[in-house]
């Protein structure tokens, strides 16, 4: 029996950069979180969400894009066609800033992507049998997640 084939958002452009720092359209907010309420209020535009995703094979899946633009694939797909500017609303850009963020420490706590997109997907003991991934969209397991890597990009391991 075939496998379904599973919605990617294919055929980007990998854009060069941090993924925060694509998602905030190169922006120096350093660690103003009042500046990160404020854009995200003001909603990110799609395009630069885009350009984040384009940074990983893991968030250019179907569930990904639904689960951090709010917008199926084909949608995404339809809207970027249109060229017309599109903001996310303050929720769905609160959600693209945590799993930008938690990419990205990831990245630096594992040394590379591909060590931070594998432990993204498999349980961790840590988090009780969770999957990263999964806690990253809850604003609480987003918490938990960014301090993980936190300590361990700052050697307070847990």
């Amino acid at each position: 029996m075939p496998s379904a084939k599973v919605p990617r958002l294919a055929g980007l452009k990998k854009v060069e950069g941090k993924p925060v720092d694509l998602l905030v359209h190169g922006r120096n907010i350093g660690d103003d979180a009042m500046l990160i309420v404020h854009l995200t209020d003001e909603g990110f535009e799609l395009s630069d969400v885009v350009d984040m995703l384009s940074t990983s094979a893991l968030y250019q899946q179907g569930e990904m894009v639904r689960r951090i633009t709010g917008k199926s694939v084909r949608t995404v797909r339809r809207l970027l066609k249109e060229g017309k500017p599109v903001r996310l609303d303050p929720q769905q850009s609160v959600i693209a800033y945590q799993y930008a963020l938690v990419l990205e420490l990831a990245i630096e706590a594992f040394g590379g992507q591909p060590r931070a997109e594998a432990w993204m997907q498999k349980p961790s003991t840590y988090f009780h049998d969770r999957v990263p991934l999964e806690l990253t969209r809850h604003p609480l397991g987003f918490q938990m997640v960014e301090q993980y890597l936190g300590q361990l990009i700052y050697g307070v391991y847990p």
